[in-house]
């Protein structure tokens, strides 16, 4: 419209105020319902800037207000009382140069219109009164074709994440409702992989754990509803982690759905609870006063499940009443899913010997040179060469309740209640060449023949063999994670300048896996061949896989594992207005993290003929069909005990870890100019004592006994920031600051296993005297901001850690490792010496990098096309850190580091419907140091591609088609930086949604 000469534009709006007044009834509703609600807002804003005091009448009554008035612009006053939301804009507006102008959902303030257009819009007739409460004096009319219409939707939710990003004192990237309801996301990790330096890595074919600037998922912290928060859940792949004691969130547990906004900060202050070096992620919740009235939603969604086939549901409801001062809400999700994932794995790489009779007359004599060890040129052979299959029935339900209550007095309370239930039903089949005689070692002197091979360099890439005994595998397990929450939190003034803000709260994170069961089949003296690496890994059988009189009973193993974390926290903090420009935060908090857990096994062998398995063939995707048990049949048979106790315990995995955290920190915020420059900074200072007890046992395989150490650290964490407007929409960002990471909890536990010999020995251990990682960082960014349509930003950022944790062999004598003298041989002391494999604080790493992003609406392109816009950025990190191979250091780059990673997203509105393409590419990670001389293991980089359209069949009801993963993109897995050798890739299928979303 903004094309239309002024004659064209008045015309339009008569006809455009002609075909409202017309409307029918249904639609007059739709209208109405779009109008901010009538309701009074409890309003105590200090002196200060326009911008800040109108983001805070936006929050606390739930009512849209977009601005684009200037930074500097100042309220002489503060303003206290009870108002009508367009009251409290008069109040905080008055005697300013701006304009106000209610518009479908909300307000519209802007820097005034010229005297001579305001005069003669105000000649046309009075604006009506906000709220339908009688205003002492009208509001300023603002030029209704100089500033662009309200929408709603997906653009939307875009502006005011932009607006969040702009306000803030901190560098940090925001997601909102809007955004991550209706865009094809599962979880949360789904949603943030859009926002700039945020990759994801993925299991059952959603996103599971985060990593942010190169930093990965143990330096990412995640706070929920404000307290930091830790939920574990496990992958079905061996291959990637399973169950594991790490501090990795898994935002898996989460529906995206229940969330009203993410924030991603980057940088630290010394007034936030320290941790995160990479990164802080923020989940907020939903609560009643985050709307200006009440809500009904109902929403019912259909998918299909990719390679598993079948439809799954998943249904989203809330319920939501509010008045002036209390507010109360109630929202759950469930779904449920089905997964299948399949491909091609090989166990590992290993250095392979081959005994003289086990290399066939078709291998030359250059090659059975080297697979002999004669020619001292090394060979690396696959292990296992695997077709395997994971499939996952899971279901996901999320509850969340909030109380919200504000008085006139300014007293603010909410609570927010969370509990989360992921549970997983998870099968793996699998057929490899890993039986009796199999290739699963890196000696091959049984009745394997290897009759012809091929050697690219020294990776033996493929082979023909006979005589080798195959393995089929069936294992069933069943895990679920409960996950447990209340905050409350106090906001209260205490005078005209001074307030104070308390939080409580309490998270606890419940992983039991009670059913993990495996049995195994075996076929000898097969043949087979395979290509074990490369982009089309296969094998070819000379046997008929599916004969189930080829196959007979070998082992039976079973396995339990439970993971708790638990975390406490409380927090108090005064915030004293000392003068219009200068602001000081003092404040304590206290936190608690514990973490218990245990990993049980027990294994049973069968000999040939000496047990009957029951048997059936593989029901599930594969790339082969095969003979594989049945599993309740089979235990029934061989009566093997499939309940574990404490006594099964697998030596070094039962320990607990308990953190206590002190701080105190105070942060002096500053308003200033910088010659006629507007400048906003703060400083500040933090003290951290950090108090952790790791109690274990050790075990020789005989024996057990406890083991309990302490540790205690301190730390002076300093932060500064400061944001400087060079034009008024041009902002420089800077930022400094020192922070700490604590170890992962494996790394921190008490546990041993030892192997003693009468020579010495072996032991194996965590460190509880682990120092924490340190990291200084430095960050810059330049944001340009282009009204509401959209922004561009570049930043660069540098963090240097002092010591980073890699794991060593060291010799040293057994009384200094603090075990007791109980496992040394008879006539040993305390000075024989042990191979001890330990973490250690290493030497420091750094990682630096860049970003860049821009978010556009494309109003200027001709119509249709105008309802396009775009969303893209792009992220370089690079760090490295020393790893230690064969008593040799090695730079390699940093745990879970993508050296390129970024998205995009093509979005379109129109009249009454949305639509939007996003891709999203994270390039080559590492993910593990790798074994047996191969240097690291690694995830290959990729790119998904997601689709959602959005079309509104009546005022209250939406309909939706979501499509996912639409390049059925590989997960590639391979060790060794240079030989890339296979170990694992998978797909699991593409998803698609049909769904409607009613809210009345």
């Amino acid at each position: 419209m903004s094309s239309l000469p002024t004659g064209g534009r008045l015309r339009a709006v008569l006809i455009l105020s002609g075909f409202v007044l017309a409307l029918p009834p249904a639609a007059a509703r739709a209208r109405d319902a779009a109008m901010p609600r009538a309701g009074t807002v409890s309003l105590h804003v200090p002196a200060g800037r326009l911008a800040e005091a109108l983001a805070e009448i936006s929050r606390r009554s739930g009512v849209q207000i977009v601005t684009s008035v200037p930074a500097d612009l100042r309220i002489a006053h503060p303003v206290r009382g009870r108002f009508a939301v367009g009251e409290a804009i008069r109040q905080v507006t008055q005697g300013l140069p701006v304009a106000v102008r209610q518009v479908p959902g909300g307000y519209l303030v802007t820097p005034s219109a010229p005297t001579s257009l305001a005069a003669s819009l105000a000649a046309s007739g009075p604006v009506p009164p906000p709220d339908g409460q009688a205003s002492p004096q009208p509001l300023a009319i603002a030029d209704p074709f100089t500033q662009p219409i309200v929408v709603t939707g997906y653009r939307e939710s875009l502006r005011q994440a932009m607006a969040v990003k702009r306000s803030a004192r901190a560098i940090l990237e925001a997601t909102r409702a809007e955004d991550i309801a209706a865009f094809p996301d599962h979880n949360a990790a789904d949603a943030l992989q859009r926002l700039p330096g945020v990759a994801i890595s993925r299991d059952n074919g959603e996103g599971r754990q985060i990593s942010v600037r190169g930093l990965g998922p143990l330096f990412t912290r995640t706070t929920l509803n404000g307290i930091e928060a830790l939920a574990t859940t496990a992958s079905g792949m061996d291959n990637r982690g399973s169950a594991s004691r790490q501090r990795k969130f898994d935002y898996s547990v989460f529906d995206a759905g229940l969330f009203s906004g993410v924030e991603v900060r980057k940088t630290w202050s010394a007034d936030r609870d320290a941790g995160g070096i990479g990164g802080t992620v923020a989940l907020h919740t939903l609560r009643p006063f985050d709307r200006p009235g009440n809500v009904t939603l109902l929403s019912l969604q259909g998918r299909t499940s990719g390679d598993a086939g079948g439809v799954t549901p998943q249904l989203t409801a809330e319920l939501s009443r509010r008045n002036d001062r209390w507010g109360a809400l109630i929202a759950m999700s469930y779904s449920r899913n089905r997964v299948t994932e399949y491909g091609y794995r090989n166990w590992d790489w290993v250095p392979v010997t081959f005994g003289a009779d086990t290399i066939g007359p078709g291998v030359s004599a250059e090659d059975r040179a080297r697979l002999t060890g004669a020619s001292g040129d090394p060979v690396y052979m696959s292990r296992g060469q695997t077709y395997s299959t994971w499939t996952n029935r899971f279901e996901r339900m999320n509850l969340i309740a909030a109380f919200e209550h504000e008085d006139d007095d300014g007293l603010h309370l909410t609570l927010d209640l969370i509990h989360a239930r992921l549970a997983n039903h998870r099968g793996e089949y699998s057929l490899a060449a890993a039986g009796t005689n199999g290739l699963t070692s890196g000696t091959v002197d049984g009745t394997q023949v290897l009759n012809s091979v091929r050697i690219a360099g020294d990776t033996m890439v493929a082979a023909d063999f006979s005589g080798v005994d195959m393995r089929s595998e069936r294992k069933v397990t069943e895990d679920h994670t409960d996950f447990n929450q209340a905050v409350l939190a106090l906001q209260r003034p205490l005078g005209e300048s001074t307030r104070i803000e308390a939080r409580l709260g309490y998270a606890r994170s419940d992983f039991e896996e009670p059913v993990f069961d495996k049995v195994f089949l075996q076929s000898t003296g097969q043949s087979f061949s395979y290509v074990a690496t490369g982009r089309h890994p296969h094998n070819r059988y000379a046997f008929d896989l599916a004969d189930a009189g080829s196959w007979d009973l070998m082992r039976a193993d079973v396995r339990e594992d439970a993971i708790v974390n638990d975390n406490a926290a409380a927090r108090l903090e005064v915030i004293r207005r000392l003068a219009p420009h200068i602001e000081l935060r003092v404040g304590a908090s206290f936190r608690h993290y514990g973490n218990d857990g245990y990993e049980r096994r027990v294994s049973a062998d069968y000999r040939s003929g000496s047990a009957a398995a029951a048997t059936g063939l593989i029901d599930a995707r594969s790339l082969a069909r095969y003979v594989v048990a049945d599993l309740d049949a089979t235990f029934a048979r061989i009566g093997q005990s499939r309940d574990l106790t404490a006594a099964d315990d697998l030596p070094g995995t039962a320990y607990r870890v308990r953190e206590n955290a002190y701080a105190a920190f105070a942060l002096a915020q500053f308003d200033l100019t910088l010659g006629t420059l507007p400048l906003d900074a703060e400083l500040g200072l933090q003290y951290l004592r950090m108090d952790t007890r790791s109690a274990g046992e050790a075990s020789d395989d005989t024996t057990l006994v406890s083991v309990v150490q302490h540790s205690r650290h301190g730390a002076w964490l300093p932060s500064l920031q400061a944001r400087l407007d060079l034009a008024k929409d041009l902002r420089l960002r800077f930022a400094a600051n020192r922070n700490l990471n604590q170890p992962d909890v494996a790394d921190l536990r008490a546990a041993a296993s030892v192997n003693s010999t009468p020579f010495g020995g072996t032991v194996e251990t965590g460190n509880p005297a682990l120092r924490p990682f340190r990291a200084t960082a430095l960050d810059l960014s330049v944001e340009r901001y282009m009204g509401r349509d959209g922004y561009a930003s570049l930043g660069l950022f540098y963090k240097r850690m002092d010591s980073f944790i890699t794991s060593e062999t060291t010799v040293m004598a057994y009384s200094e490792t603090g075990l007791p003298l109980a496992f040394l041989y008879d006539g040993l002391d305390g000075t024989a010496l042990y191979n001890v494999v330990r973490p250690l604080n290493g030497k420091g790493a750094s990682i630096r990098g860049a970003e860049a992003a821009i978010q556009r609406d494309l109003h200027f392109l001709p119509a249709p096309f105008d309802g396009l816009g775009v969303q893209a950025n792009l992220t370089f990190a690079a760090g490295r850190s020393e790893v230690i191979y064969d008593g040799k250091a090695v730079q390699l780059p940093l745990i879970d580091l993508s050296r390129w990673s970024g998205n995009a997203t093509l979005y379109y509105t129109g009249r009454g419907w949305d639509a939007r393409l996003a891709a999203a590419w994270r390039g080559t990670y590492r993910i593990d140091i790798g074994n047996n001389g191969n240097i690291g293991e690694w995830i290959e980089g990729g790119m998904t591609l997601d689709f959602a359209a959005h079309l509104r069949v009546t005022a209250a009801m939406q309909a939706s088609f979501e499509a996912r993963n639409l390049t059925d993109a590989a997960i590639t897995q391979y060790t060794d930086r240079d030989a890339h050798r296979l170990l694992a890739r998978t797909r699991s299928g593409r998803i698609f949604a049909l769904g409607l979303r009613s809210a009345f």
